[in-house]
C-alpha cells in the first residue's frame, strides 16, 4: 500500500519533538536555581508553542491559571514557614510575621511553579498526542497492544467533556438544586463504564494485529530536526551555565 506523508498545516514543528523539547524544559525547571534561565528557556518554548499554534488568548489564560496556582504555594510558604526560615524578621501583618528567609524561597518556589504549570498546561493544548502515538506505533516501534489503548484514553476526553456539558443542561432544565448537583458523577461514570466497553470492543472487532496499514505517515522533516538541533543547543548552553555558576 502506497503511503502519502500528512502535513498539519497548524504543526510547524513535528509533535514528537516538541513534545521531547517539553520534557527537557520541564526537567531543567525542576532542577536549576537560577531564574534566569528558567525564564529565558519557558520563553523559548512558548514561542515554539505559539509557532505551533497557541493562541494569545489562550496563553493569557494560562497566565493567570498558572499565576493563581503558584501564588497560593507563596501564600502558604509565607503563613507557614519552615522553622530553618524563620530568621531575620523582614515585616510584621497583624500577628503574621514574615522572615526574610521564608520571603525569599516563597519568591522563587513561586516563580518556579509558576514556569512549570505554564509550560505544562501549554504543552497540553499545543501537543497533538495523537499523532504522537501514531509516530511512535509507525516509526519507533510501540506495540499496538499499547498504543491503541491510549489512543482510545486520549480522544475520550474531549467525550467526557461534551456529556459533562449535556449533563449540565439536563441539570438547569429540570431545576436540580445546585448542592445535589455532586451527583454528576455518577452518570459520568456510567458513560465511562460504557465508552470503554464500546471501545474494547470496536478493537477486538477490527482485528488490529501487528500487520496493520496505515494509510498517512507522521515523518519527521529536516526542519523539524534542525529546530531540535537548536533546542538542544541552546538547552545544554543553559546547563553549561547554570553548573558553572554553582561551581
Amino acid at each position: 500500500m502506497n503511503s502519502t506523508i500528512e502535513n498539519s498545516k497548524h504543526e510547524f514543528i513535528h509533535s514528537w519533538y516538541l513534545f521531547l523539547m517539553t520534557i527537557l524544559t520541564l526537567f531543567f525547571l525542576l532542577i536549576n536555581h537560577k531564574p534566569i534561565y528558567n525564564l529565558f528557556l519557558t520563553v523559548l518554548i512558548l514561542i515554539f508553542f505559539s509557532c505551533n499554534g497557541l493562541r494569545v488568548r489562550s496563553l493569557i489564560s494560562l497566565v493567570f491559571v498558572a499565576f493563581l496556582f503558584s501564588s497560593s504555594f507563596f501564600a502558604f510558604s509565607i503563613f507557614y514557614p519552615a522553622k530553618g526560615l524563620m530568621d531575620h524578621v523582614s515585616f510584621q501583618l497583624g500577628r503574621i510575621i514574615v522572615y526574610k528567609a521564608s520571603l525569599s524561597k516563597a519568591k522563587l518556589l513561586m516563580l518556579r511553579l509558576f514556569l512549570v504549570s505554564l509550560v505544562s498546561m501549554s504543552s497540553g493544548i499545543t501537543l497533538n498526542y495523537t499523532k504522537i502515538i501514531l509516530h511512535l506505533i509507525i516509526d519507533k516501534g510501540l506495540k499496538l497492544f499499547w498504543g491503541y489503548p491510549l489512543l482510545l484514553a486520549i480522544n475520550s476526553i474531549a467525550q467526557f467533556k461534551s456529556e459533562l456539558e449535556r449533563i449540565k443542561i439536563n441539570s438547569k432544565i429540570r431545576n436540580i438544586p445546585l448542592r445535589e448537583r455532586f451527583a454528576y458523577f455518577f452518570p459520568l461514570l456510567v458513560f465511562a463504564i460504557r465508552h470503554s466497553q464500546r471501545g474494547a470492543l470496536s478493537l477486538v472487532t477490527r482485528g488490529l494485529n501487528e500487520q496493520k496499514s496505515f494509510y498517512f505517515r507522521y515523518e519527521l522533516n529536516l526542519k523539524d530536526k534542525l529546530y531540535l538541533i537548536f533546542f538542544i543547543t541552546t538547552y545544554l548552553t543553559f546547563v553549561g551555565l547554570a553548573i558553572f555558576s554553582i561551581g
